[in-house]
């Protein structure tokens, strides 16, 4: 049985989920007020917290839940629209993703370092790609546990970080120059930009 004593929660989690949070804002002052969001809304919903899914999946819904709120609330502030998500995924498209493991090549950047230029593309995801990433790649979670956190279907969780994968390599591709360093660690350098003409 999960402890469901808020302050058992809180040391659990805590950290973990302001780690996570940062990720996704990449601002520490800002990741500190959503971390604090995120457990105010824990100590109001835990009593009624049944169980249905795990503990760590419904406390990163709730933290995903906020960062996206975050994300809307500062777009509309900037008079922005955020990133819709795509509509139906057309038939067929599902065993597409499943053939097209897309090239590892941004996958083992991510899984073997998190370098400066990857993760300035890796922001420049719209939000539900990014969180999609973030939790399958960085934090380790399975596509039926990101689907209850995202609460949308393993199918459309596959869908999603193939989409995101894509565009992400396709940045990557025009972006980022890699190479191995003398340690073998996989790295990246911004690509810089042409050159003006002085004529």
């Amino acid at each position: 049985m999960e402890p469901t004593d808020f302050d058992t929660v809180f040391a659990s989690y805590e950290k973990p989920i302001f780690g996570y949070v940062l990720q996704m804002v990449r601002d520490e002052s800002v990741a500190e007020d959503l971390t604090q969001e995120v457990f105010l809304k824990v100590h109001r919903s835990l009593p009624g917290f049944e169980g249905r899914s795990k503990l760590s999946t419904w406390i990163y819904r709730i933290a995903t839940n906020t960062c996206l709120d975050h994300f809307r609330s500062s777009a509309h502030k900037k008079g922005e629209r955020t990133d819709a998500l795509e509509g139906d995924v057309p038939a067929g498209s599902l065993d597409e993703a499943a053939r097209s493991r897309v090239v590892p090549l941004e996958d083992r950047v991510v899984k073997e370092e998190m370098s400066g230029c990857v993760r300035e593309f890796v922001d420049d995801l719209p939000e539900d790609y990014r969180a999609v990433v973030i939790l399958h790649d960085l934090q380790g979670f399975k596509n039926r546990e990101i689907a209850e956190i995202l609460e949308c279907s393993v199918g459309a969780v596959k869908i999603r970080l193939h989409r995101a994968r894509t565009k992400l390599k396709a940045s990557l591709d025009s972006g980022c120059s890699f190479y191995r360093d003398g340690d073998d660690v996989l790295r990246c350098d911004r690509k810089d930009s042409e050159p003006a003409d002085d004529d």
